[in-house]
């Protein structure tokens, strides 16, 4: 609408006093309306018009109450998508009138009956560095999972205490496992989740490079079987040092299966008692008889790129492959699986790696299919991106970007959608 030419002041009061419903739309949506007319027709009888008043830029703040009580779960989910974008502006200094009237209606949604506007706040202020604590609060204390949970996990403005209180409070396992997947977790918030936690959370905070243990609370997860050795989860301490060079060849056959079933019971009778479920030991067997299978394939003379083809061409090339290579520091055969997953020249991938960029990696490995645990493996193995620079998933499982600013990532380095 912006390209469209402004209309004489007379004519738009006209319009928005008595014009039809498109005339109205386009009113409300024209850069060029004055605010007192959007402020007029904050109040129009037609949810269309009122929408297009809340996404225009021109809009006086003072509308923002009236709106937070629209009658239209729809409009007031716009409104509280808006305000959120606007906190970083609302925070400086000079806007104190402004800030103060767009507070009291971000407050009345936060407080909305409809969860779809309480959603959409949520989503919408987890992102962003400068949010209200009290709002921030309120919507971390929400009783429904899809307003809390994306603040308890990726909100900053909330604090310690405010996180002890709410797991004191609220021991739902969904509500620890947010809290134990944030970007940083104190050493008192660590504690709280390994005394309250269940397994998804104890292996969530274990894996968390931004969480700073405690001594104490390293010692009880490995006691629940989430930091056996050196405080490094599970599964992962199943593997060597990726800067260890690779193992000997394996002996015979009967020799290499006999040793694979002596370490499998090994580890059966290690793992009993530390907490874990019978799929929890099955998985870390299962990861150390890849691992020792993997080993073996070294004897022979097959180069990467050569391994990776014929994998694909039995269907056995896959995620659990690719980070069971990076797991004995095998980044060539890695990246030729990569290649091949995710359809790109094997030099791409290379480049992609190199920057050590984690939008960059993850996005690559969400174009091989990677899981956002294989992603984590790729930027931290595969890229050498340190811990604490690592993408974490989004709600414990999701990718933390859009696919449109993934395929946007990758067509930095000439990689087109698929």
């Amino acid at each position: 609408m912006s390209s469209q030419p402004s209309i004489d002041y007379e004519t738009a009061k006209t319009v928005a006093a008595g014009g039809d419903v498109a005339a109205r739309v386009e009113l409300a949506n024209s850069p060029h309306t004055r605010p007192e007319l959007l402020y007029y027709l904050a109040d129009d009888d037609d949810e269309r018009v009122r929408g297009a008043v809340v996404t225009n830029a021109m809009t006086p703040v003072r509308a923002f109450g009236r709106l937070a009580r629209d009658p239209s779960d729809r409009v007031r989910a716009l409104l509280a998508e808006k305000l959120t974008r606007l906190l970083p502006d609302l925070s400086r200094p000079e806007v104190g009138a402004m800030r103060d009237v767009a507070y009291a209606a971000l407050e009345l949604l936060a407080a909305d009956q409809v969860i779809r506007v309480r959603t959409a706040l949520s989503s919408a202020l987890a992102d962003v560095e400068c949010a209200p604590p009290k709002l921030a609060v309120t919507l971390a204390r929400d009783v429904a999972r899809d307003v809390a949970g994306p603040v308890l996990r990726w909100c900053m403005a909330l604090s310690d205490e405010e996180l002890l209180d709410i797991l004191s409070r609220r021991t739902e396992p969904w509500v620890v496992e947010a809290v134990a997947g944030r970007r940083t977790v104190s050493r008192p918030v660590g504690d709280a989740v390994v005394a309250v936690g269940d397994h998804t959370a104890w292996a969530t905070l274990a894996g968390n490079p931004g969480a700073d243990l405690s001594p104490r609370a390293r010692r009880l997860l490995a006691e629940k079987g989430h930091m056996p050795i050196g405080g490094v989860p599970a599964e992962e301490a199943l593997a060597p040092d990726p800067n260890a060079p690779p193992p000997p060849p394996a002996g015979p056959a009967e020799v290499s299966q006999r040793l694979a079933g002596a370490v499998e019971d090994a580890l059966r009778e290690g793992l009993a008692g530390q907490g874990l479920d019978r799929a929890g030991v099955d998985a870390v067997v299962a990861a150390a008889s890849r691992r020792l299978d993997w080993a073996a394939g070294y004897g022979t003379r097959e180069g990467p790129g050569e391994k990776a083809a014929r994998l694909a061409a039995s269907g056995g090339l896959n995620e659990d492959v690719v980070c069971d290579a990076l797991s004995w520091g095998d980044r060539d055969f890695a990246q030729a699986a990569v290649a091949l997953l995710a359809r790109v020249p094997v030099d791409a991938v290379r480049r992609v790696l190199a920057t050590q960029s984690p939008k960059a990696v993850t996005a690559l490995a969400w174009r091989a299919g990677f899981t956002m645990r294989g992603a984590r493996t790729l930027q931290a193995r595969g890229a050498g991106i340190a811990p604490r620079k690592l993408l974490n998933a989004r709600l414990g499982t999701d990718y933390p970007m859009s696919d449109v600013e993934m395929h946007w990532h990758l067509e930095l380095f000439d990689i087109p959608p698929k």
